[in-house]
């Protein structure tokens, strides 16, 4: 009987001892301050995605830990501590391995992490896809917007040049009318000269203002326009001289990009230098070129006339109008004339 005691109680110890060697891991998680503790009898652990701190402890045993996070660790690592940390862990499903240094086969526990918003698949598809949603949007409502006020411009344009036609233009043409009656029906010589000048500004300010309407028509705008009212008019000029005229583009006509001021300017420059042809300078032929030259839209008005000297011309001749309309556009102006040789205007336009 007492052997049978001895035999029981060595045998109760052994389960004691065995039990005692078990490994029983106590699990703790940790995210955004809370704490919650993970029933160490499961095989499995499920994190959420800001849950990003596992610790492990084990009894406080004498043996070493052997353990690797399969999906995580590339290889079996060793702690001398009863204990095993993981942080920042990013979503996905992993295995954890872990056994004593006297033990042979390895436990295991799953880990499952929730992936955060941010490691979704979609999510940096997605945020591109807002940004550029953003940017379209943006740039819709600019184009709307310049849109709009290039319609509010064209409306204010189109009123400008109405009034100016319908009632300067009338006002104009009525005085000199009224000093066309008034000369038939006096006498006195010395006042003939007098309304000859008012007849002539009177003529003089109906066809500027007439220029100034059609520049600030926008139906002029396009470069086609521009070059077919100067051909128009130098050789309505000209002809009445007796001066032959050539116009040449070298160029594609979209190259040329002008605003509305830079196109009366330029226009006007160039009428000028008409003018001057056919009152100044004697000669039989004319020509106006357009090319390009190092990203440049050079203007080329060329006569075989008598020329002038530059340094002695009064400025009541246009050069000073030149080089006014020229600094207002930012355009290069450049006149070559010498007696005898013809005359070179050119006008240089940025791209």
């Amino acid at each position: 009987m007492r052997n049978k005691t001895i035999i029981f109680l060595f045998f109760i110890s052994q389960i004691s001892f065995s039990q005692s060697t078990e490994l029983r891991p106590h699990i703790i998680v940790k995210g955004l301050g809370n704490q919650s503790y993970i029933n160490t009898q499961k095989d499995s652990i499920y994190l959420k995605g800001l849950e990003n701190l596992i610790d492990i402890e084990f009894p406080n045993i004498g043996d070493s830990i052997f353990y690797q996070l399969e999906g995580f660790d590339s290889q079996l690592l060793n702690s001398a501590f009863p204990k095993i940390r993981y942080t920042n862990l990013s979503g996905g499903k992993y295995l954890l391995k872990y056994r004593l240094s006297s033990q042979k086969d390895f436990k295991t526990i799953t880990v499952n992490i929730e992936e955060a918003i941010w490691q979704k698949w979609w999510f940096f598809p997605m945020i591109a896809f807002y940004i550029l949603l953003l940017i379209g949007i943006g740039f819709y409502f600019f184009f709307l917007y310049n849109f709009r006020q290039k319609m509010k411009m064209q409306q204010l344009r189109n009123k400008i040049s109405s009034d100016l036609h319908d009632e300067v233009g009338s006002n104009l043409s009525s005085i000199a009318i009224y000093t066309q009656v008034l000369k038939k029906g006096l006498k006195d010589s010395n006042l003939l000269p007098i309304l000859d000048k008012i007849t002539a500004n009177s003529k003089e300010s109906v066809t500027l203002m007439q220029d100034t309407v059609w520049a600030l028509n926008p139906n002029n705008d396009s470069p086609e326009r521009l070059f077919k009212r100067i051909e128009a008019y130098a050789r309505e000029v000209l002809s009445e001289k007796n001066i032959s005229y050539f116009q040449q583009t070298d160029i594609p006509m979209e190259k040329v990009k002008l605003d509305m001021e830079d196109r009366k300017n330029l226009y006007l420059i160039l009428k000028e230098g008409i003018n001057n042809i056919a009152k100044h300078a004697e000669a039989t032929k004319a020509s106006l070129e357009v090319s390009e030259k190092n990203q440049k839209i050079i203007f080329t008005l060329t006569d075989n006339g008598v020329g002038f000297e530059i340094d002695q011309k009064t400025e009541g001749n246009g050069l000073r109008n030149f080089k006014e309309r020229a600094e207002e556009s930012n355009f290069e102006l450049k006149i070559e004339s010498d007696a005898g040789k013809g005359t070179i205007l050119s006008i240089c336009l940025s791209h």
